[in-house]
This record gives structure tokens, sequence and C-alpha cells, in this order.
């Protein structure tokens, strides 16, 4: 009988605990048939969905902004569908596709504070140009063209235009190219800090800003030469789009900046007017229909490409997740693979040292991606865009390798270089059957630098005093807390001497030049394009389509055969992002892993 209260009691617990699951349980299947529903009706519309038509008459718009980028990037939960950033060449491409679209009638550019180098403005310039040489009208609108900061870019991209126009209180700025190099010698030597680097290459100037107070004539006679060529070509092209003489272009640049109405009475825009102004006047000029809107360049480019491909849902989808085509439109056709490498060369992923805020290029996914194309028996060749100043002479060496590898394989390697490919991004291009690069594309630095931080002087300073028990001559050969021995400094000379070497020798082979040729132009140089291509560092000058025609006559494919270019590896797709981002941690906490031993401690050998 003293029992029967304790049973219920423990019956009464179980039946709760019972309960509790039934119902988890019960809302769980609720909730995965109401998603499973869902699911559902998702995939039938998303299987009977076909793209937008597309209009008679089509007015394309883009906005031009800081957000264009080289190279996508890793996913970003800022980004609508985790789609990366827009890249340069996605903007290219679909401007390549809409000049031979007889529905498109023109292009409708809105400025507003883009950030590309000198060599991305000419490739975007030379997109322009296309697609303006197929009778259709390309205008660009600006609120302004740097008149409150230096707007020689903006304006150099603007004046491709057909015509420019910018609002009242507006102004532009040609405000000229300069360099300017921080020395902080002066700096380390108060706190107590020496930078203790050697180099190879007379005009491998890197370290200066750490060990110099001051340019040495050899880095400002090269810095000069680079800033007078890049300011030669792009006044060069503007007195030429806007049909000014070089003497008034001059005067133009000594006086900026210039307020709207100068700037349209000199002939270096068209009209002052408000963006809605501007607009209505490109709906007339493209004779668009009451009811139908401009198209953003984006938009088209992704419904255009699907349609083309004729695969409906299936072309739309592949396109929307960057995967270029289908799987099935690609059967039976010979392909060009598409390679990016951008950032600093690295070795591999988060153990690499790459600088805050940036992304390397890891040779550990170069490699792969160059073995996926190897594999691909329907890649007729390879285009391997570069956009480095280099990095790792061990990860150099390993993408080397990997171009070579391809080459053996049979497929033709072609270099197309961004922004800049110096250094050791000039080392995994030296290989490539052609190199092209833009005009204002920096290259060349066939040299070598390396060092390490001695912080003896900042500890004795903090009153921090160290000790050390050791094995070995050098086994405290890369202490922060010492500058190098004299024996040691030499021995670090001579592998940075087998390094620099072993650079010449491969750019004397890939380039197939006499090795004394080469060690006249290296020394740690920095060249243009241009000036790289004057002296056969360099094969061509132009941007990524270029680089495919190449590829093309490389391959033996007949010049007017449409070849799909496929980025190897392919690009994610938006479940595949999400699963990284949760992977890579993008959910938790941010971390800066950046420590002062990342920036000032640690030992660095760099093609930079």
């Amino acid at each position: 009988m003293t029992d029967a209260p304790q049973r219920r009691k423990q019956d009464k617990w179980i039946y709760k605990v019972a309960r509790f699951f039934y119902r988890t349980f019960f809302m769980f299947g609720i909730a995965a048939f109401i998603s499973f529903t869902f699911l559902l009706l998702t995939l039938s519309k998303m299987f009977s969905y076909t793209p937008p038509s597309l209009p008679e008459k089509i007015l394309l718009q883009y906005t031009l902004t800081a957000d264009l980028v080289e190279v996508a990037g890793k996913p970003s939960l800022s980004q609508p569908l985790l789609r990366p950033a827009e890249t340069l060449h996605e903007v290219i491409e679909g401007l390549d596709e809409a000049r031979t679209d007889p529905r498109v009638q023109g292009l409708l550019v809105k400025m507003q504070d883009p950030d590309l180098s000198l060599a991305q403005a000419q490739e975007l310039r030379d997109a322009i140009k296309r697609f303006r040489a197929a009778g259709k009208f390309a205008w660009l609108y600006s609120s302004d063209l740097g008149s409150m900061a230096g707007g020689m870019t903006d304006y150099y991209i603007a004046s491709a235009f057909e015509r420019i126009w910018v609002q009242p209180l507006g102004g532009v700025a040609l405000s000229g190219i300069a360099l300017e190099v921080p020395f902080v010698k002066g700096l380390l030597d108060k706190i107590g800090v020496t930078a203790d680097f050697v180099h190879k290459g007379k005009y491998k100037s890197a370290p200066e800003s750490l060990t110099a107070q001051g340019m040495s004539p050899e880095n400002r006679e090269m810095s000069q030469s680079l800033v007078s060529d890049l300011y030669r070509q792009v006044t060069t092209d503007i007195a030429k789009d806007r049909n000014l003489n070089a003497a008034s272009l001059q005067e133009m640049i000594n006086r900026s900046p210039l307020t709207v109405e100068e700037a349209v009475k000199a002939g270096l825009i068209h009209t002052i007017a408000y963006e809605d102004e501007v607009l209505a006047a490109a709906r007339t000029a493209a004779d668009l229909a009451e009811g139908v809107d401009p198209i953003n360049l984006g938009g088209y480019a992704l419904v255009a490409g699907s349609t083309n491909l004729k695969k409906g849902v299936s072309g739309f989808l592949s396109k929307l997740t960057r995967k270029q085509a289908p799987p099935s439109a690609l059967q039976d056709k010979k392909k060009i693979a598409l390679i990016y490498g951008a950032g600093e060369i690295v070795p591999y992923g988060r153990q690499s040292h790459v600088s805050i805020g940036e992304k390397g290029m890891e040779a550990q996914k170069i490699v792969a991606a160059f073995k996926r194309a190897m594999e691909d028996d329907d890649v007729a060749a390879i285009v391997f865009r570069i956009d480095s100043p280099g990095g790792s002479p061990g990860a150099a060496e390993t993408i080397y390798r990997a171009v070579t590898l391809a080459q053996k394989k049979g497929k033709p390697v072609i270099v197309s270089m961004g922004s800049y490919a110096a250094s050791g991004g000039y080392w995994i291009a030296a290989p490539a059957n052609k190199i092209v690069a833009q005009p204002a594309t920096l290259t060349g630095s066939i040299g070598v630098f390396g060092g390490k931080f001695s912080l003896a002087g900042l500890w004795e300073h903090l009153g921090i005093g160290w000790e050390a028990v050791s094995e070995g001559e050098n086994a405290r050969m890369w202490s922060p807390n010492q500058k190098f021995t004299a024996t040691q400094k030499e021995q670090f000379e001579k592998s940075m001497q087998n390094i620099y070497d072993a650079f010449i020798t491969r750019v004397a082979e890939g380039r197939k030049l006499d090795r004394a040729v080469v060690e006249s132009l290296a020394e740690g140089r920095v060249y243009t394009g241009q000036q790289a291509f004057d002296q056969k560092l360099v094969d061509a000058l132009g941007g990524i389509d270029v680089a495919v025609s190449l590829a093309k006559a490389e391959a033996k494919i007949d010049p007017t055969q449409e070849v799909p270019v496929v980025r190897y590896p392919r690009p994610q797709s938006t479940l595949e992002s999400f699963i990284t981002l949760a992977m890579e941690g993008a959910f938790a906490p941010f971390d800066l892993k950046a420590a002062v031993k990342d920036v000032l401690l640690e030992p660095r050998m760099q093609l930079q």
C-alpha cells in the first residue's frame, strides 16, 4: 500500500515524458510535411519555369560601383542568393552578348565611385568600344567625375562612351598620375625594430620602404618610367576618344578640377543634366515603347545567355549558379577552360601568410583546377587569368609545374594578365604558350627579396629581456630577437641567389630568350604591359577576349567557331555556397586571426 503513491508518481512522470516526445515528433512531422509540400511546389514551378521574354527593343542599364571585382571571392551573407560580387569578366561577357543582339539599342551606365585599376579600366573600355562598333549607343552619367578627389581613372573610363552626362554642380578632375611611397625606417629606428632584408636585383625596391630613408636612384628611375608610360597611355587614349590635341588636354589637366561648365566648353563632357533627364533621353534614343523599362545588364545577360543555350530552365539555373552552361549543352563540343589566379601567391589556405584583407592565390587550388582541365578531353586549351603581385617562390614553382604539365598533356596555356602579374605572378606566366596583358598592366619584376624583423631594440626599450638555450648554430636564425649573424646572412644570400638564378632560367626557357637578354631585363624591374610587350616579355596586348582568340589559334580551332569558355573549377552553386559558409564558420563570431607576429615577426621570402 505504501508503494502505490510512489508508483503513481513514477507513472505520471513517464506519461509526461512520453507526451512531450509525442508532441515534439508530431510538430516535427507537421513541419517536415509542410516543408516537403513547399519543396514539391517549388520544384514544380522551377521545372515549368521559362525565362521571361525580352522586348523587341532593349535599353540596357548598369551601375558601375566599387563592388565590381576581378575575381569572385568567397560567398557572403550580404550578397543576394549568396552569390559573390559581380566580376569584371561577367560584365564584359554581358556587353559582348548584347553587341550581337539586334534587340539591344543602347547602354546607359551610371558611374558611382568605381575602384578599378588602369588595366581593368582598359579592358572595360575595350568592351565598350566593341559594343559601340556594333552600331549601338553607349552613354555614361555621373553626379561627379572626381572633382573632390583624383578622377583620372574615372574619366579614362568615361571617355570611351559616346556621350558623357554630369549633373549640375558636379565637376571633372583630370588630376594626372602619381606614385607615392612611404619610408618607415625612421619610425622603426625609434621603436628599436630592425628590418633585416636582402634582395636580388637592383630594381627590387619592395624592402626599401623598411630599410631606407628614401628612393634609391634605381627605384626612382623605374618608378618615373612606370608613371610616365601610364600617363602617356591614358592621355593619348583620352585625346583620341574626345578628339582633343595633346597641348589642350595637358592644359586642362594642369588646371583641374574643372567645373561642369568648363568641362562642357572644353569638350570633355556633352551635357549637364540630372539622372532622370538622362534616362528620359536614353529611352527616346532607344525608341522604347510606353511601359517598357530599361533592363539591367546582369539580368539581360542571365536571360539572354540561358535562352541562347536553348535549355530552358536548365540553362537559366546554370547561369544563375554560374556554371556558365549546363553539362548537356557542352557535350561533343570543344571548350576553353578559364582558370583564375588572384592575390598573393601562397602554398595553401589558412596556414599561408596572406596580408590582412586580401585573398590569396592558393597553389593547391590552382593545381587542382589545372588537373581537372587536363583530365577533360573536351578542353582544347586553357586561359589562365593572373592578377597577382607575387608571393611564395615555392608556391609559384608549384603552379609553374602545373602549367608545364598541362602543355605536355596537349593543352595550350594562354595567360591573360589583369592589373598586375609581377614577380611571382610573372614566374607562373613565363611558361605559357602566349602571354596577353593590358598596356597598363604592371608586370616583370624578375627578382626576389626576403628577410625578417629584429625586435631586439624594441624589447630593450620596453625593458623585456629574453634568454634562450639551443642546439645547432642556426637554431635561432629566424628568431625575431636577434639580427642575422654574418654566417647566417651569407647562407641566406646564397639561398636568395639560387632562387633568382632559377627565376632567370624559368623565364629564359619559357619565353625562348637568351639568358643574357633575360638578365638585362630582370634585376627586379617592373614594366607596364606596353613596355613588356616592347621587350618581348608579353606577346599581345588586350584582355581575356584576346587570350581566348589566341587559345583557339593554338588549339587549331576555326576562329569563327563558337567555343564555350568554362570556369575550372566550376563556380559553386547557391547550395554549395551556403554549405561552404557554414563549414568555414561564417555563422560564428568574427575572429581576427592576424596578430602582431603575423605582421612583424614571421620571416618571409617573397617574389614581390
